[in-house]
């Protein structure tokens, strides 16, 4: 998973409030070339979603679950075919549940004692949230003491400030409305000028 975070980058995380929507909008953020998409456990029948949209794998698309609180949620997401799993925050369950599972697992942080408590639990590669409120410094700083941690910040992530993000060090970002808001093909071409714009302020 970190070699796919690596390679492209940029998660879409999609919140919104019918099956539907859902789907519209993750073919629509995969058709402008964002292939890691996480659906979010706040849209109705998030499961539902993840199974349905399940034929853009075969296109090359990675899919997830994000905002899972509990382990229930955890294990609908992954019965349904999620191949990976990101929370808000740091869940001892759900990190036992998914590697007995093999499935990726990325918790939430904020803090530095969050940090060291989901190194000793294995993971290194760490949600960093709220993005907005923690900001591109954040990442700089953690660097020091955490040099093998790899983070991916979420919230408040836009075009105006990706490439500052990056230039923090971070492995990947996490985008949400400034990515899926609107028709479907405004959010395609707001994925292509995401991935652009990251092709440019990284290579």
């Amino acid at each position: 998973m970190e070699k796919l975070l690596e390679k492209h980058k940029i998660v879409a995380v999609l919140r919104s409030g019918s099956v539907e929507e859902a789907k519209e909008k993750a073919q629509a953020v995969f058709k402008g070339g964002v292939c890691l998409i996480e659906i979010t456990f706040t849209v109705p029948n998030a499961e539902t979603v993840i199974r349905e949209i399940s034929f853009l794998k075969e296109k090359g698309a990675i899919i997830g679950a994000g905002t899972v609180t509990n382990v229930e949620q955890c294990k609908k997401a992954i019965e349904s075919g999620a191949e990976y799993i990101i929370s808000p925050h740091l869940d001892e369950e759900i990190s036992q549940y998914c590697k007995e599972r093999g499935v990726f697992y990325m918790p939430g942080v904020m803090t530095p004692t969050e940090i060291v408590k989901a190194m000793k639990l294995g993971h290194t590669i760490l949600k960093l949230f709220p993005g907005e409120l923690l900001g591109p410094k954040f990442v700089k700083l953690m660097k020091g003491p955490f040099p093998n941690v790899k983070f991916v910040p979420t919230g408040g992530v836009n075009l105006n400030n990706v490439c500052e993000w990056f230039e923090a060090g971070v492995l990947a970002v996490g985008v949400g409305s400034a990515l899926v808001k609107g028709t479907t093909d405004e959010v395609t071409k707001k994925a292509q000028a995401f991935v652009k714009k990251i092709k440019e302020c990284t290579e």
